[in-house]
């Protein structure tokens, strides 16, 4: 399962069981991000990709998710929560 957006993850969290997994971002998370804050992007106008990341990064640090990623090519990668 894949999700696009914010509200998609938050959704996915409260329903999710033990070892079920999502992917929540996919390609290069980090580059995505400063590209975006370089190019004069502002917290609040994150586009939501960033903003379901932003999510299972505070599921992550509220010990909710397991965070993981699966390299599938040069620089690109999939994003994975496992719930936990």
């Amino acid at each position: 399962m894949k999700v696009h957006d914010q509200d998609s993850m938050i959704r996915w969290l409260s329903k999710a069981k033990k070892g079920e997994k999502v992917i929540y971002y996919d390609g290069m998370l980090m580059a995505d991000k400063e590209r975006f804050y370089i190019n004069g992007g502002t917290t609040d106008k994150l586009p939501e990709p960033l903003r379901a990341a932003r999510v299972a990064w505070s599921a992550y640090m509220n010990d909710q998710v397991h965070l993981i990623q699966k390299r599938k090519g040069f620089l690109s990668y999939d994003y994975i929560a496992v719930r936990a």
